[in-house]
């Protein structure tokens, strides 16, 4: 090849290139998008994963049985160590079905403000505890119920601003919408600022509709008497709107609720307002319970409910109007034998044992089982066609044994069979 030419006379020679500038180093790169550390799942994975979290905690239950009647160090230490992994995988399961109710709560202002528009009321309407976290099928199925509440305070509870004015009351009524989590189980309250509930009322009311008599009627306590609005046309309502006071709603509500194995109660006064408040627990698919036996079958109380655990030997029983009651540190209670529920063609045995449970807003009842057979976490099943909405059954399990067991809900029970003829009380001596 020919040899370059050189560069004409009069002109620099060129400078030689200068070297690549070398790479400048990684830190100095511009820094990259943050990246994504969510990954979006279908609930149905979410819930047939839970399914299977509740099959092993089945098979747990089952081998704690075991080693109860078979001993042996090694298994009791490898059903130790299953339990503990057991309970740590549940409890993260459970943590990735949580959302915050504010996806609930968020839509309720409009609704407060619509309803006292069409009213012509003045309403605020308070949130708290949006941040408060459960399990997603819950969260889904509360909104109807929670909307017919809202609605319901402020057609019911809160005054026109000018009966408030006149009663010495701010014309613009308020009401609370609160959530909090107490130990397992989630508390949403709605309370109003308006007329109450006259216990006296709704005593009347019931009597005038037929349900119950004179007397009857007149024994009814305050709480019992408040819980006749959640009666299926059940109404104090001289009018009918268009809002509500049509005698439907609270009954589908409190269903709605036992549904999720929760439960509703109330509490009133005149002239100060009304407090409605709904307890469920924190997940639907498993909970913790006490097992009982009654006639020869196993029954499981929610844990939750569950307040103490008497010995009968060591209290005094006697009746009070006609119903059997316990007392316990110088209060009253109602007392309740299962078996006269479950077995009435059977004879009572002799029981030692009640279990203290809370129907809502300290409303204590004691129910008389034949054996207390311990704590069990347990998985729900669903009753079935035949039985589904049976008053008193929340659903099913099967337990460590392997028996089935009927899991209970107290309040609808006691609602459901009220006072049965009972035996003659004892005296402790």
């Amino acid at each position: 090849a020919a040899a370059p030419s050189p560069p004409p006379a009069g002109t620099a020679a060129p400078k030689p290139a200068a070297p690549a500038a070398k790479a400048a180093p990684a830190a100095a790169a511009k820094p990259s998008a943050p990246v994504d550390t969510t990954l979006r799942v279908d609930t149905s994975r979410l819930d047939a994963l839970m399914n299977l979290i509740g099959e092993l905690v089945l098979v747990r239950n089952r081998l704690v049985a075991l080693r109860v009647r078979s001993g042996g160090e090694v298994a009791e230490q490898a059903i130790y160590s299953l339990d503990l992994i057991t309970s740590e995988l549940q409890s993260a399961v459970m943590k990735l079905r949580m959302q915050p109710i504010r996806k609930v709560f968020g839509r309720f202002p409009r609704v407060a403000r619509d309803v006292a528009r069409t009213l012509g009321k003045e309403v605020e309407l308070q949130l708290e505890g949006e941040e408060t976290e459960l399990d997603k099928n819950l969260v889904e199925v509360l909104a109807d119920p929670l909307v017919h509440l809202v609605r319901n305070a402020v057609d019911h509870g809160v005054e026109s601003p000018d009966e408030r004015e006149a009663l010495g009351k701010p014309r613009v009524g308020h009401v609370l919408l609160s959530a909090a989590q107490e130990g397992n189980a989630i508390v949403i309250a709605i309370e109003d600022d308006g007329k109450g509930m006259d216990p006296e009322v709704l005593r009347r009311k019931a009597v005038e509709k037929g349900l119950y008599s004179a007397d009857a009627a007149h024994r009814l306590s305050d709480s019992e008497a408040w819980d006749l609005i959640f009666m299926a046309g059940f109404s104090t309502c001289a009018k009918v709107s268009d809002v509500s006071g049509r005698g439907v709603g609270m009954d589908v509500v409190r269903t709605a609720i036992a549904r999720l194995n929760g439960n509703i109660t109330i509490e009133s006064k005149v002239g100060v307002g009304t407090r409605l408040e709904i307890r469920l627990p924190l997940t639907l698919a498993i909970f913790p319970t006490l097992l009982v036996k009654v006639s020869e079958r196993r029954y499981a109380l929610p844990l939750a409910g569950v307040r103490e655990l008497l010995e009968l030997d060591n209290c005094r029983t006697r009746r009070v109007e006609g119903r059997e009651v316990v007392m316990l540190r110088d209060e009253t209670m109602p007392l309740h034998w299962l078996s006269d529920w479950f077995a009435p063609d059977r004879p009572r045995i002799d029981s030692h044992h009640a279990v203290v449970v809370d129907l809502g807003a300290g409303d204590l009842v004691a129910l008389v089982v034949d054996e207390l057979l311990g704590q069990e976490d347990v998985v729900i099943k669903p009753l079935g066609s035949v039985l589904e909405g049976l008053p008193g059954f929340a659903g099913a399990t099967i337990t460590g044994d392997g028996s089935i067991a009927l899991i209970l809900d107290a309040r609808s029970l006691v609602a459901r069979h009220g006072d049965p003829p009972a035996a003659p009380a004892r005296e402790a001596s």
